[in-house]
């Protein structure tokens, strides 16, 4: 019995173009990367820094700051506000619910001075006085639908959803460089 040894003939090498694949996974990368990094800052940025972040549900301050629209505040003390200067707020005849509306005028009350705020899509003041006392949120920054998705993550229905959303691309992540180390 003879051993017959089988050489395959040399095939030409199939040539590869890897510049498109590769751009398009630095895209996406970079891509999920911003995203990640922007609602990272908007859940844990106000825990360290200066500022605090509200979506707009309302139209009441259209068309400056629409619905959906999430405005960034920075703490700011009741003297250094001016008529003209939008604030964020609570509502006083419905605590909990915090209103964005821009300062109308200053008025001096017996109790001291109270500031009378207006949506800029109303046609009249608010029925509401707010106290020019002590410190608030002034708005600085409206970034016009990023506050749907802030709503979104806020609400308590929607927490397992995100968590499964988190758990998807986590695993699409996973399979991936699993997949690409078989390549090797």
């Amino acid at each position: 019995m003879s051993t017959a040894v089988l050489t395959p003939a040399a095939a030409a090498p199939v040539p590869v173009i890897r510049l498109v694949p590769a751009a398009a996974r630095l895209v996406v990368r970079a891509a999920i990367g911003v995203v990640s990094l922007g609602l990272l800052t908007l859940v844990i940025g106000p825990r360290l820094y200066p500022f605090q972040t509200f979506y707009v549900r309302t139209g009441s301050m259209s068309p400056a700051i629409p619905v959906g629209a999430l405005v960034v505040a920075t703490r700011a003390s009741a003297d250094d506000l001016n008529p003209g200067d939008v604030i964020v707020f609570q509502r006083p005849d419905r605590p909990g619910m915090m209103v964005v509306h821009r300062i109308d005028a200053v008025e001096q009350r017996a109790s001291g001075p109270v500031f009378i705020t207006r949506g800029d899509a109303n046609a009249s003041p608010d029925s509401w006085e707010v106290p020019a006392t002590g410190d608030g949120w002034r708005a600085v920054q409206s970034i016009a639908r990023a506050g749907f998705v802030l709503g979104w993550l806020d609400a308590g229905t929607s927490r397992r959803g995100w968590l499964g959303s988190l758990a998807i691309v986590a695993a699409v992540y996973a399979l991936i460089v699993i997949w690409r180390s078989e390549d090797s």
